[in-house]
């Protein structure tokens, strides 16, 4: 099989997560008959959904877009797995991973739609990972660029992998 850059990207969460003492297995996710390829059962008692930017824009944002497909996935996942979802933001140049919760995942596209007045095709979840600081994930206003819907959410930057493993 030919690998891919998102089999190297992702494998970085992958890896911190293998060499968890709390590690036992991994399984692909298969939602609907649909094998999901960015998404992995944990441990029989959670799943990852992960994403890849490699470098961050001139406002040193990572850029995550979430269309429809993922936000079905991602809800599928949780329906019918009944376990923990965790979406892991991989920031290949800053070399960190966001890990956020569902509910914190929610919260942001919440703040979007809430900003917006309705549904969109897709949503971007923005991470910055400022030298020394916590990471912060957030979404812009509706048609404001540097204005945040909502409040960021501020992510230790050890917290990936224990997190998941709690």
């Amino acid at each position: 099989m030919k690998i891919r850059l998102e089999h190297q990207y992702i494998g970085a969460a992958i890896m911190q997560i293998a060499e968890h003492d709390q590690f036992t297995a991994i399984n692909y996710i298969d939602v609907n008959g649909r094998k999901i390829n960015n998404a992995f059962f944990i441990n029989n008692h959670c799943v990852i959904f992960c994403k890849y930017a490699t470098e961050h824009n001139i406002n040193g944002e990572y850029v995550f877009t979430f269309n429809k497909d993922h936000i079905e996935q991602i809800e599928d996942i949780k329906e019918q797995k009944s376990v923990e979802v965790y979406i892991c933001l991989v920031c290949i140049s800053a070399s960190e991973i966001c890990c956020l919760s569902k509910n914190q995942y929610d919260q942001l596209i919440n703040n979007r739609r809430k900003s917006k007045g309705n549904d969109e095709e897709k949503y971007n979840i923005l991470v910055t990972a400022p030298s020394g600081r916590s990471l912060s994930a957030y979404v812009n206003a509706a048609g404001k660029k540097m204005e945040y819907a909502g409040n960021p959410i501020k992510i230790s930057r050890n917290s990936f992998p224990d997190i998941i493993f709690k």
